[in-house]
């Protein structure tokens, strides 16, 4: 009987280290749950839902020719996000993402023109908390260089035309030869145009500072704000 008792006395701490872990784990459980501490410290949960637009103001720049993939930008709210009569996301509130692709301008033969996109992936929310979020892709095109290539031939043309004329003068005053000036002149003046053609270059694109642009949320936010 004695050892019985004995026996029970050394289970009853182990049954109560065991209760107690299970009570701490479901409590833990319970103020991790974001709606169950707002409503223990006066606030509720609003879904912000997606498609929602974010204006943004800019903070820093970024550039196809020099930025990189990974580069950081950020951006305050141009205008605040209300649900209702809460306001989910104040004006003024912080946004972060990066540069997601890029690719600078190209050189020769009417060059590509410059790529960049960024997207945004966190936002300060009115409870001054930061929220993990999916943007929309906000990106840009640079122009090619056609269009200086097209300005480049004509210089080609224009080049050539001059050349034969200069060397049409230059013909008759060095022995009245103008055949042989007219077509040395028009190969200097041609091989001038046509270098002109060769470097043209595609536009480089950038976002700089204070710029205002505008990308929606792919996936609803909830975030929590005070009861009023």
């Amino acid at each position: 009987m004695t050892e019985t008792k004995s026996q029970s006395n050394k289970l009853t701490p182990i049954l109560l280290t065991i209760i107690a872990a299970l009570l701490g784990a479901l409590l833990f459980a319970q103020f991790s749950n974001s709606t169950f501490l707002s409503k223990l410290f006066g606030q509720k949960v609003v879904t912000v839902p997606n498609g929602t637009r974010l204006n943004l103001t800019l903070q820093n720049s970024v550039n196809s020719a020099t930025s990189r993939r990974g580069d950081i930008i950020t951006g305050t709210t141009s205008s605040p996000i209300v649900i209702g009569e809460d306001v989910a996301i104040s004006a003024g509130s912080q946004a972060s993402g990066e540069v997601i692709s890029v690719t600078p301008a190209e050189r020769f033969k009417a060059g590509k023109g410059g790529y960049l996109a960024i997207k945004f992936t966190s936002i300060q929310a009115s409870d001054d908390k930061k929220y993990p979020i999916s943007s929309s892709t906000y990106s840009l095109t640079g122009e090619t260089g056609g269009a200086r290539l097209a300005k480049g031939v004509g210089k080609t043309v224009l080049g050539a035309g001059v050349g034969a004329a200069l060397g049409t003068a230059v013909g008759a005053i060095a022995g009245g030869r103008p055949g042989r000036g007219a077509w040395s002149g028009a190969a200097i003046g041609g091989g001038l145009g046509a270098t002109s053609a060769l470097v043209s270059k595609g536009k480089d694109v950038g976002l700089y500072s204070g710029s205002q642009i505008s990308v929606t949320l792919e996936n609803p936010l909830q975030v929590a704000v005070l009861k009023k």
